[in-house]
């Protein structure tokens, strides 16, 4: 009798300090929900994802700070307790400040290239994919991949992404960054968001087409990156792999988490020696522009 007294107290100011809060997450024009939207508690450095119809359900300290982000959306921040409504609007970005992206016309030359880690044979599937659990959600990796000329202006036309297969309930998020001043994933350069979800045992690889998004640029090269946005369920063992290759001699592959608000970068797979394990086999279609 005494342990059910403990324990009903201990629920009961539990349920004080914590509230269950359901939100949808939608444009803010078209109404429409915004799937796999990122969602930080700035005060417990947890991370975490909507489902596919942008839904969630919080169970947050009314006190808590959650920042909302979605790529291509303008971020905002909430007092979990001043949430009033049960859809949180997003809206679009009305336009990207990075100073070394070109938005003007500019005429292709020359034949489209393929650069990148993809082409290189020797790899090994990444078994356990991302961290998909509700309370460590939201794995990235990311890797370099070099343009042939940093002098001269590239359209991003593709992403190849060598994988064996794209399920529905485990998708991949696709992130492209710009390189800060010492090397690592910087800016993002999508403008809207593309989530991969479609392909069942796939052999060879996946051309993303971003052509659309008119990303053309003069620099050293992009950090590609795929991210696991899918939720993992008990039993759960049909997961999203992709490959690493260990013949490139560079390790340019860096690794995050949405738990990280201030999104903090760690070379992937660092080990005591100092040393650097494969990188994530990923490439490019390039077409020169003039």
């Amino acid at each position: 009798m005494k342990r059910l007294l403990i324990l009903s107290i201990f629920i009961y100011f539990y349920l004080l300090g914590n509230s269950q809060s359901k939100l949808t997450i939608v444009d803010g024009v078209t109404k429409d929900p915004l799937p796999y939207t990122t969602i930080q508690s700035i005060s417990k450095k947890e991370g975490f994802i909507t489902d596919e119809n942008g839904f969630i359900l919080l169970n947050l300290s009314p006190t808590d700070t959650i920042h909302i982000s979605y790529v291509g959306y303008k971020s905002i921040n909430y007092v979990v307790g001043k949430i009033t409504n049960d859809k949180i609007e997003l809206f679009k970005e009305t336009g990207s400040t990075l100073p070394d992206v070109l938005v003007k016309k500019f005429t292709p030359i020359e034949k489209p290239i393929k650069v990148g880690l993809h082409k290189y044979k020797e790899a090994f599937r990444y078994i356990g994919g991302g961290n998909r659990n509700q309370k460590f959600s939201g794995h990235e990796i990311t890797t370099l991949v070099e343009f042939p000329n940093e002098n001269e202006k590239y359209k991003i036309l593709k992403v190849i992404l060598p994988t064996n297969k794209i399920v529905k309930n485990d998708p991949l998020r696709l992130h492209i960054y710009s390189l800060s001043d010492n090397g690592e994933p910087y800016e993002e350069l999508l403008i809207n968001d593309i989530v991969i979800d479609k392909g069942y045992k796939l052999f060879g690889n996946i051309e993303i087409d971003i052509s659309n998004q008119n990303i053309i640029l003069n620099s050293k090269g992009v950090f590609i990156g795929i991210q696991w946005v899918g939720i993992w369920k008990e039993g759960n063992t049909n997961t999203t792999d992709v490959y690493f290759t260990r013949d490139y001699e560079k390790y340019v592959t860096y690794n995050t988490n949405i738990r990280l608000v201030n999104k903090k970068w760690g070379q992937q797979w660092k080990n005591g020696e100092g040393k650097f394990l494969p990188n994530l086999k990923v490439g490019l279609e390039l077409q020169k522009m003039r």
